[in-house]
């Protein structure tokens, strides 16, 4: 029993924390806005907003989540080789997407990572180019070992996911592109949920590459080429598609399967990505020609908000709490901030190592956590560990490693959780000794929070040694009574340790407390 209540309580932690990512994507939002334009069920505005983030992507020439990322130039680069010895392309890879945190929800963690760790491989598979380990490496905080070992229960069931330096014998084994395999897998009859959880795709893919796969059984005979430009997908999985629509064709059981589902017939020869979702919303999401005009219309002028132009190859966007609002109110009520973040940065690739990856992802943490303060946004532990692509204990201790360090977490800025406090450890290092500019650079906080803490700590102080208690101290200066609780404990601690530096706190709250306050404590 002790057991499956541990499992329990780990699997409704991890829901927890993937609708609390969730929350902030860019999909919620869509979602929000369909269902406040049109009277839908939440079930049928996700499925909208599904078929609308899917055209949103082909407006913008970056995603939130895409990153621009030096690949090997070409799919026969077989021997392994140094970087300086490579020919390389920028490719576009999505590092996050909404869809990871439905993946993270049903199937965990792990399945999360190599879900994204595929999508990076296909991505780059589809613009010509490969990723080797050390790119890898670098995209995903993991050693090799751990990458390998994600990728290869992949391999074994067939998916092709080229990796440059493979050997011959582990080439010969990839059959089919993921989404391919993941139909075939389906109209041999094998359980849609299985599949999925073994292919590491969330619900929103699937039926995304169903309904390609339906499509690409409607095209008649229309060259591969064109019906991919038409369709807005790349070639190779519309060839991947069409040599599967050839066994299927041969095959009664799976003919079978595929009428019952049916057929989508994509639009005339001649359109494009427009077309293809304003058919769908005309003819799947049964809008009025009128209203799919203008819902097209919002997703581009959404697209040109969304423009990656001003961002680094190496940045991405996300969404965080204002850091204004305070604890215990939802997400649904919280202001958000967009944040313009350093997912890469060049210093990255020196701190890739085949067999450690600590010092990546400690300063990928840092620099994400940072970003986002001093964009006027707080990133919870949830967030930092979604976009990293690892467990929120994974985050939890990397920053218990680095005592020293304070990230501006949204637990720390409005003191929610069970860690220690900023408030603690920025009064805590000025106690010591340091300055408030070492306080700053250690902290990661400005000038002017580091400065707040300190006069806060010195006023608590101040009217504590006059016998004000804790409840009138939490009314006059307006602070939480957690906060106020904390100061008093901390007085308590460096009124013993330290006996120079309280009298200089003293100092402090003189001279920054107003008359009639000073005059009240007394």
């Amino acid at each position: 029993m002790g057991d499956v209540g541990r499992q329990s309580f780990y699997r409704q932690k991890i829901v927890t924390q993937a609708r609390s990512v969730e929350a902030k994507t860019l999909r919620s939002y869509l979602v929000g806005e369909i269902r406040s334009r049109r009277e839908l069920a939440p079930e049928e505005a996700a499925l909208v907003a599904e078929d609308a983030l899917e055209y949103l992507m082909h407006l913008v020439d970056r995603g939130p989540g895409q990153i621009d990322f030096p690949a090997i130039r070409g799919l026969d680069a077989h021997r392994r080789r140094a970087r300086r010895d490579q020919p390389e392309r920028m490719v576009t890879l999505t590092v996050i997407a909404d869809e990871d945190a439905e993946v993270l929800e049903e199937f965990g963690v792990v399945a999360m990572q190599v879900g994204r760790m595929a999508r990076c491989i296909e991505e780059a598979y589809f613009q010509g180019c490969l990723l080797d380990w050390p790119r890898l490496g670098v995209l995903f905080p993991y050693n090799h070992q751990a990458l390998r070992q994600r990728l290869e229960p992949l391999w074994e069931m067939g998916a092709l996911l080229p990796v440059a330096g493979m050997s011959k014998e582990r080439r010969q084994k990839m059959r089919r592109l993921r989404p391919a395999l993941a139909v075939e897998c389906y109209l041999r009859g094998e359980d849609l949920t299985s599949v999925r959880r073994k292919l590491c795709c969330s619900r929103t893919a699937w039926r995304r590459w169903w309904q390609l796969f339906c499509q690409v059984g409607g095209l008649d005979g229309e060259d591969p080429e064109e019906a991919a430009r038409r369709l807005g997908q790349p070639a190779a999985l519309v060839r991947a598609f069409l040599e599967l629509w050839a066994e299927v064709r041969q095959d009664a059981r799976m003919s079978e399967k595929v009428k019952r589902e049916g057929l989508w017939v994509p639009g005339p020869p001649g359109g494009g990505p427009r077309q293809a979702f304003r058919q769908l919303l005309l003819e799947r999401h049964r809008y009025t020609p009128a209203a799919a005009d203008q819902f097209e219309q919002e997703l581009r002028e959404l697209a040109h908000r969304l423009s990656s132009r001003g961002r680094s190859p190496g940045q991405i966007v996300w969404t965080g709490v204002a850091q204004d609002q305070p604890p215990g109110r939802s997400l649904g009520d919280c202001r958000m901030v967009s944040a313009v973040l350093d997912y890469l940065v060049p210093e990255d690739w020196s701190l890739v190592h085949r067999d450690r990856s600590e010092e990546l992802k400690w300063a990928r943490l840092v620099r994400l956590a940072t970003g986002a303060y001093y964009q006027g946004a707080c990133l919870s532990q949830p967030d930092l560990a979604f976009l990293l692509g690892v467990s929120v204990d994974a985050v939890r201790a990397a920053m218990e490693r680095h005592p020293k360090v304070i990230l501006p977490t949204r637990g720390r800025l409005a003191d929610m959780g069970p860690t220690l406090s900023h408030a603690e450890k920025i009064v805590g290092l000025y106690m010591q000794g340091y300055t408030e500019t070492e306080v700053v650079r250690r902290t990661g906080h400005s000038y002017e929070s580091v400065e707040r803490y300190i006069l806060d700590f010195a006023r608590v102080s101040y009217l504590l040694e006059r016998g004000m208690p804790p409840t009138a101290i939490r009314t006059v200066l307006g602070c939480s009574m957690r906060l106020v609780e904390k100061y008093v404990e901390l007085y308590h601690r460096w009124s013993r340790e330290s006996g120079w530096r309280m009298g200089r706190i003293r100092l402090l709250a003189q001279a920054h407390l107003p008359p009639e306050i000073k005059k009240n404590g007394t």
